[in-house]
């Protein structure tokens, strides 16, 4: 059995004619009577009564027609769904990103876009975005920091200030500056992302280049920890710029001898590159970016 045959026979038992079934499918009658003879010798069924008027469906055949209408409704409606996620009207976008504060919005613009996709957040450190693209579990990641995988479409995407940050109500705050030396930090309580943190990891290097030994008081695991215990007098913290959301207890600091900063990737599986969502989101972030990045 074959889908072909499925199909000849459908179209006989709609069409109540071998002639009319050949027309409508657009082949000869003689292929849709070997359709139907192949189907009726394989299962030692007749599927058919022919006679002077015509074609009567049998008992088997009366059972299988109602069950070849499903399959090929089915088929249609496969047609449907996958129309539909050509064109985005329905479908699925699946992101990990190491932050919220810079997909969000690039999200946000997809979606005004494309309103019919439902769309897949994962958050989490560099290691867990990779994993889960790497096994493909989602579409497109963005994520601080990359190494070179054949396997990956690696676009850098935008660069990020690393910038220092106290309580609104700090010493350095209070004086109005709002740029400092790696220097000034040697005496500060500073408080650090864990060690994996490729935040934490650019402003060591720049502190050991700088010659400058800073031990940190305290490390947590989440840039929301970082903020709520910078905000609460526990010291100062480090972040990349754009992982900042704007908070009227803190005061930002740039660093001035150095160049701290982070770059910013969109990652693709270079096999799924080619898929239709993953395009349209391509499109929407770098248009987003032209607008917004420096």
């Amino acid at each position: 059995m074959n889908l072909s045959q499925l199909r000849a026979f459908n179209a006989v038992a709609r069409e109540g004619s071998f002639t009319r079934a050949a027309e409508w499918l657009s082949i000869s009658q003689p292929a849709v009577t070997a359709h139907i003879k192949a189907l009726e010798e394989t299962y030692e069924t007749g599927l058919f009564r022919r006679g002077s008027k015509g074609v009567e469906l049998t008992e088997a055949g009366a059972e299988l027609v109602v069950l070849t209408r499903q399959i090929f409704a089915l088929e249609v409606e496969a047609a449907d769904l996958l129309s539909a996620t050509r064109a985005l009207t329905r479908g699925n976008l699946r992101i990990a990103a190491g932050s919220p504060y810079f997909i969000v919005p690039i999200l946000a613009a997809f979606q005004e876009k494309f309103p019919g996709v439902h769309i897949d957040l994962k958050i989490g450190n560099s290691q867990k975005v990779t994993a889960d693209l790497l096994s493909e579990k989602v579409d497109v990641a963005m994520q601080t920091g990359w190494e070179e995988n054949p396997l990956v479409e690696a676009l850098a995407f935008n660069r990020h200030r690393v910038v220092v940050f106290s309580r609104r109500d700090h010493p350095l705050a209070q004086a109005g500056r709002q740029s400092l030396l790696l220097e000034e930090l040697r005496g500060e309580r500073m408080i650090w992302r864990e060690p994996q943190s490729l935040t934490r990891q650019v402003f060591e290097a720049a502190c050991k280049k700088a010659r400058v030994s800073i031990t940190p008081v305290m490390e947590v695991e989440s840039r929301e920890t970082l903020l709520e215990v910078v905000a609460a007098g526990l010291g100062l913290g480090i972040v990349s710029s754009h992982e900042l959301p704007a908070d009227n207890r803190i005061q930002v600091f740039d660093v001035e001898e150095s160049q701290l900063e982070t770059t910013e990737y969109m990652l693709t599986l270079k096999r799924r590159r080619d898929l239709r969502v993953v395009k349209e989101f391509h499109k929407v972030a770098e248009e987003f970016c032209q607008r917004i990045c420096r």
